[in-house]
């Protein structure tokens, strides 16, 4: 689906449902499985010469866990405004310079599905992997224990004879 730049002219909302299949051909992600839908709203509204467009989607993929590398469908919410202009002088890190005339939106919500995937995918309850002698830990959890040991990666030079 395309919006033309020059064909709006008041503020609009759109129903979007989009299959997103297509982008299973790309592979490009490893984390991900599987591409199946997006359903959401966009809503354009023109200010002068730069196209602001907000776009409220919930996109559906099967993807691997990070912990268990088992496949499962995850559901989130991507809540973005971004905006477009046809002026080349006022393209910045804020307003995108659409050459083109036209927003190709599946190109656009493909961009904002992979930027807005977490780093770690997992399912609710699922835990970090653990056995004998060896744990794995969150961030997080490694940044407490740090603090909570009074561990400074110093202390093995203080025996050090530096005269």
């Amino acid at each position: 689906m395309r919006i033309d730049f020059n064909k709006v002219h008041e503020e609009e909302t759109l129903d979007y449902t989009g299959d997103l299949s297509y982008f299973n051909s790309l592979k490009s992600i490893s984390t991900i499985k599987e591409y199946k839908k997006v359903t959401g709203k966009i809503t354009l509204e023109k200010a002068d010469s730069v196209l602001i467009v907000h776009y409220l989607l919930k996109p559906v993929l099967t993807v691997y866990s990070t912990l268990s590398g088992e496949p499962f469908d995850y559901i989130f919410t991507i809540d973005e405004k971004l905006y477009y202009t046809d002026q080349k002088e006022l393209d910045s890190e804020e307003v995108f310079y659409i050459k083109e005339g036209y927003i190709d939106l599946n190109v656009e919500i493909y961009s904002l599905i992979i930027t807005s995937l977490p780093m770690v995918l997992h399912k609710d309850g699922e835990e970090y992997p653990h056995g004998d002698n060896y744990r794995v830990l969150s961030e997080d959890e490694l940044d407490k224990e740090v603090d909570d040991s009074k561990f400074s990666p110093f202390d093995k030079l203080k025996d050090l004879d530096l005269d």
